[in-house]
């Protein structure tokens, strides 16, 4: 018995420890992981196809991500609604609060067409050249097509994020990548009775695979219902607009912290997309590689965002907390791996971009992106602690504290930027220099405010359905 109570006690078997923070978080980092893969196979496609294509498509999918970041992340925090709820036994809420965010979704996505011509003059305003201009506008307008099913789709996977039903995101995107992986050879260079569209192909790819996505979530969710008979599914489809706005209260603070954050990272490589192509080209490449560490990194935090919202809705701080330090632990083990990587095999791994590329020039673009990828290096262990702690502050529903925050600090990095290259003639070390050290300010303050006990007592619930 006491051998027992000891197994159950340690850091791996004990509630919210290692087996289970793992046991969420392993089908969720197959499952960004894939996407990693994806955006890889994507970018050193369009590298064999056109070096300028590649860095369009990276330019162009940031731009759409701040389009939608707004709108994507307050259907993502339904994540915490359905949690909570989760937590606290009160099931039949969970079908309305998903529909809400799909509905949001829906709502929210036609005004993107009205905005486009508006943001893809930051393309001329950075001055990236008529051709590269002419490709990321391209990319862009293919992917607002799917601009409903990306949004509306993050509502739908909270159904399963805040159950803790991991595997279900895991299964879907692994068939949704594939299928774009595939799509995407096809329709950029011509194959399988597709023509050659390039670039188009690609984003056409992408866009249809976010349908797909959406289309299986809905599915599986009507599905889930008729077996289990207790999420409301099918009533749930009617507005609520009492919970609508609790989701926009507590969801559009969380929305700004991505809105700004997302906004601010796309001036930053707009603004390197201005220093030339071989500096463009290696910030391409070193960010590409870097998603295998922050996509997946991403999935660990939905953990903990799920996992902190269960406590809390079950009135259990201490092991939101324990869940939180358990993935902390799991994603600096994560994160050292690859800086470890990043320093001692940059070479190696850059090997797959020179396949069918002019050996010279690449050679340049190559040596900068080493240097890079060891920037990348010294802060990804820190950018890691960052994210879950804010995952953490999400799960609870502390959002205004991280949008006052993001406020304040995230229009530091391209401000500098803008600042050392104008005034001062500084180049893409500075840049690089000033992002690193925007990853230390966001760890300092998001664990800091993790370390202190005020996020413990929010709760995003009506107060009546809150556990006592």
């Amino acid at each position: 018995m006491d051998i027992l109570k000891l197994k159950n006690e340690s850091w791996w078997f004990r509630s919210c420890g290692g087996v289970d923070v793992l046991r969420q978080a392993i089908p969720l980092i197959i499952s960004c992981g894939s996407i990693s893969l994806m955006n890889f196979t994507d970018r050193v496609f369009l590298m064999w196809h056109d070096p300028d294509s590649m860095t369009a498509s990276m330019q162009g999918m940031m731009l759409f991500w701040s389009a939608v970041s707004i709108p994507v992340a307050v259907t993502a925090f339904v994540t915490t609604f359905v949690a909570q709820y989760c937590g606290s036994g009160n099931y039949r809420r969970i079908g309305s609060a998903v529909w809400q965010g799909i509905w949001l979704g829906f709502v929210s996505a036609p005004f993107l067409f009205f905005l486009e011509p508006y943001l893809i003059q930051l393309f001329v305003l950075f001055n990236h050249g008529e051709n590269l201009v002419r490709l990321e506008s391209m990319y862009f307008n293919y992917m607002l097509w799917g601009a409903a099913a990306t949004i509306g789709g993050e509502s739908a996977a909270a159904f399963f994020r805040g159950r803790g039903k991991m595997q279900i995101e895991m299964y879907n995107n692994l068939f949704c990548v594939a299928l774009n992986i595939f799509l995407d050879y096809c329709m950029i260079f011509g194959k399988c009775g597709f023509p050659a569209w390039g670039l188009a192909g690609a984003a056409i790819a992408t866009m249809i695979s976010q349908w797909a996505r959406f289309i299986i979530y809905v599915t599986l969710i009507f599905w889930t219902d008729f077996r289990e008979k207790r999420y409301n599914i099918l009533n749930g489809m009617k507005p609520d607009f009492r919970l609508i706005g609790r989701i926009l209260y507590y969801g559009t603070p969380s929305s700004s912290y991505t809105f700004i954050d997302t906004v601010t990272f796309t001036l930053f490589l707009m603004i390197i997309g201005g220093l030339g192509e071989t500096a463009r080209n290696a910030t391409t490449i070193a960010f590409t590689m870097n998603s295998f560490t922050f996509i997946p990194l991403t999935g660990i935090g939905i953990v903990v965002t799920s996992m902190v919202g269960n406590q809390l809705g079950a009135n259990r701080p201490d092991l939101a907390r324990r869940a939180t330090n358990t993935a902390f632990v799991i994603g600096c083990v994560y994160t050292g791996f690859f800086a470890i990587l990043f320093i001692f095999a940059p070479e190696f791994l850059l090997r797959v971009f020179s396949i069918f590329s002019d050996a010279k020039e690449f050679e340049e673009i190559c040596s900068l992106t080493v240097i890079l990828l060891r920037f990348i290096a010294l802060y990804i262990f820190f950018d890691s602690c960052a994210f879950i702690a804010g995952s953490t502050l999400r799960g609870a529903g502390d959002t205004i504290f991280v949008m006052r925050f993001v406020f304040i600090v995230a229009p530091l990095l391209p401000m500098s930027c803008l600042i050392g290259i104008q005034f001062f003639g500084l180049g893409l070390m500075w840049c690089w220099t000033i992002l690193t050290l925007n990853v230390f300010i966001y760890f300092i303050c998001f664990t800091l405010r993790f370390c202190g006990k005020k996020w413990e007592s929010v709760r995003v619930i009506e107060k009546e359905l809150q556990k006592k």
